[in-house]
C-alpha cells in the first residue's frame, strides 16, 4: 500500500470519530490531513456543480494568512463576466466544524473583490508583515474593475484574513471612460479621466500607484501565486474516486506560493 494511501486510509477513519476535531488542532502544519477534510467535506460533496459549472467556476487551495489551515475558495462569473462572486472555506479553528465558510467584509465603498482573472495560474503582489510577538501577517493587492454604461471604476484594494474572515480595504480609485477609437474604427479604448483616495479625494497617478503599496507600512513585498482549476475537473475526478479528487485539490495546493516560503510553514517560526 502507497503512503498516500496509508495517510488517506487513517484520516478517513479519524474523520468518522469524534475525536478527529482533537487530532486535527493538534497537527495544523500536516497539509495532507488539510486536504483529506476538504475532500470529504460536504461541501464539495454536495456541490451543486450544474449551477458552478454554469458560472464557469473555479477553485483553488491556499493558505492566506499561514495558520496551517487551509482554504478552499470558489470563483464564478457574474452577470459582467468578471470573477467577483465568491465564497472562501476554511476548517474551523474553534474545532467545531469541518469546513466553514468565511466571512467576507467589503470595503467602504461596497466594492466586491475580483480575486482571479482566468483559469490557471494567477500572481498577486503581496505583503508580509512580521512581529515577534504576533507571528506573520498577510495582505493582498487587487485591482477590480466595474463598468457602468461607458464609464469604468477600477478599486485599488488590498486583501487580508484575520480572525475568520476575509477583509478587503479600499486604497484607491481610478476612473475613465470607454470611448470609440477615433484611429481603429469599431474598437474601443478606455481613457483615465480622474483619480482618488478611498474617501474620494482627488490624488495624482503617482499617488494612485502606490495606493496599496503605501497602504500598510513596514511590510516585505512579495509575490503571491494562486493556480485555480475549473471546477468542471472537480467533478470530474470526483466521478472517477477519491485518489483523483486528492490529485485534483493537492495540485492546488502545491501551486500555491507565498514568495520563497514552502507550504505548510509554521508563522511562529520567524526567521
Amino acid at each position: 500500500m502507497s503512503l498516500l494511501k496509508t495517510i488517506k486510509g487513517l484520516v478517513v477513519c479519524l474523520v468518522m470519530t469524534t475525536t478527529f476535531s482533537a487530532v486535527a488542532c493538534a497537527y495544523p502544519y500536516e497539509y495532507g490531513l488539510e486536504l483529506v477534510k476538504i475532500e470529504y467535506s460536504p461541501i464539495i460533496t454536495g456541490m451543486d456543480f450544474k449551477e458552478a459549472i454554469a458560472k464557469n467556476a473555479c477553485f483553488c487551495i491556499s493558505d492566506l494568512d499561514c495558520n496551517g489551515w487551509l482554504e478552499f475558495t470558489i470563483a464564478k462569473q457574474d452577470a459582467e463576466g468578471r470573477y467577483r462572486d465568491i465564497q472562501c472555506y476554511e476548517y474551523d479553528s474553534d474545532c467545531a466544524d469541518v469546513l466553514r465558510p468565511l466571512e467576507i467584509r467589503p470595503p467602504e465603498a461596497g466594492f466586491s473583490p475580483r480575486v482571479m482573472y482566468m483559469p490557471g495560474e494567477n500572481k498577486l503582489t503581496a505583503y508580509r508583515h512580521r512581529d515577534e510577538k504576533q507571528g506573520e501577517e498577510r495582505y493582498y493587492h487587487v485591482d477590480t474593475t466595474y463598468r457602468q454604461g461607458g464609464e469604468y471604476t477600477v478599486a485599488r484594494q488590498v486583501i487580508n484574513k484575520s480572525n475568520n474572515m476575509l477583509f478587503t480595504y479600499l486604497t484607491a480609485m481610478e476612473k475613465g471612460v470607454i470611448s470609440e477609437s477615433a484611429s481603429n474604427p469599431g474598437m474601443l479604448t478606455y481613457t483615465p479621466k480622474l483619480y482618488m483616495d478611498a474617501n474620494g479625494k482627488e490624488i495624482s497617478k503617482d499617488a494612485f500607484d502606490k495606493a496599496a503599496d503605501n497602504y500598510i507600512t513596514n511590510t516585505e513585498k512579495v509575490e503571491a501565486t494562486f493556480l485555480w482549476i475549473p471546477v468542471a475537473e472537480l467533478e470530474k475526478a470526483l466521478g472517477l474516486g477519491v485518489d483523483e479528487t486528492w490529485e485534483t485539490l493537492q495540485k492546488s495546493w502545491q501551486g500555491f506560493r507565498f514568495g520563497n516560503d514552502p507550504q505548510g510553514k509554521n508563522p511562529n517560526e520567524l526567521e
